[in-house]
């Protein structure tokens, strides 16, 4: 199997998100700052300077709105880390970032089988190969979650109201894998339209799979309208598409061709 990393793009989220997170913590720290103006310079006290005395006037706004803007920084932060940041995963001794783990519970295909890490436009995770292309949308929090048709919902748990902007959220990964059909799908009618893609798109099979890639995942499913699985499973999902036949070999390799050569690729 090919791999076709934006090693570059990932890498720059990361570092996005610990600038955020830190720049979260500074906030932070100046509304505690901020908190202890009253004992420091006390009203009655005339000030040394005018900073000094438009502290001492709003001190409590800035310590309260601090808080609100830090917190917020700081979670955003490290929703961008959990990401694109490797992280050491339960039940296992390897620190990997989660494109790492897709790739690694993919190893097995030929070279056949092209697949897209952050490298195509509106589509993160892309597998292109001899029956057609597969969409992943990718999740790395755990917990329970429960799926019944097109219906995602996780369970109540207090510890989530803590980590609700450290987590990439649930959402609805359906709506998103047909989402990103579409965007492909348009991808590809310009490449036929601009003849870079010699082949009728309109037969290219576009399907799609959630992936779960922290092994703390519980998943309750009832008749999803996707297939939903934890990432040790995922090779069994592609083995199960590439019974069809749907490609001969030089359509299947004009199709990924195509698509390296309209990905950003890097490695550093």
């Amino acid at each position: 199997m090919k791999i076709y990393r934006n090693l570059a793009e990932i890498k720059r989220k990361e570092s996005l998100g610990r600038r955020i997170t830190l720049a979260g913590l500074a906030v932070l720290f100046i509304g505690l700052l901020a908190s202890f103006t009253p004992t420091w310079f006390p009203p009655d006290e005339p000030a040394a300077n005018g900073l000094i005395e438009f502290v001492k006037s709003y001190w409590a706004y800035i310590s309260f709105g601090s808080l609100a803007l830090g917190f917020l920084a700081s979670n955003i932060g490290s929703y961008y880390i959990n990401r694109f940041a490797p992280r050491r995963w339960p039940e296992s001794n390897r620190i990997a970032r989660p494109d790492e783990l897709l790739e690694n519970n993919l190893k097995g295909f030929d070279d056949k089988y092209s697949l897209f890490l952050w490298s195509l436009p509106d589509a993160p995770y892309l597998l292109a190969g001899p029956t057609g292309i597969q969409i992943f949308a990718v999740r790395g929090d755990k917990g329970q979650v429960n799926v019944s048709g097109d219906q995602w919902k996780e369970p109540f748990n207090i510890g989530r109201m803590f980590t609700a902007f450290t987590r990439e959220g649930l959402g609805n990964p359906g709506r998103e894998i047909e989402e990103t059909k579409q965007k492909v799908r348009e991808l590809l009618q310009q490449g036929e339209s601009e003849q870079k893609l010699g082949i009728n798109v309109g037969n290219v099979p576009i399907d799609g799979a959630v992936v779960f890639v922290n092994p703390s995942i519980n998943l309750n499913l009832d008749n999803p309208s996707v297939p939903v699985v934890p990432v040790g499973q995922l090779k069994k999902v592609v083995r199960t598409a590439t019974k069809g036949g749907v490609f001969s070999n030089s359509d299947a390799r004009a199709l990924t061709d195509y698509l390296r050569d309209v990905a950003s690729v890097s490695e550093a």
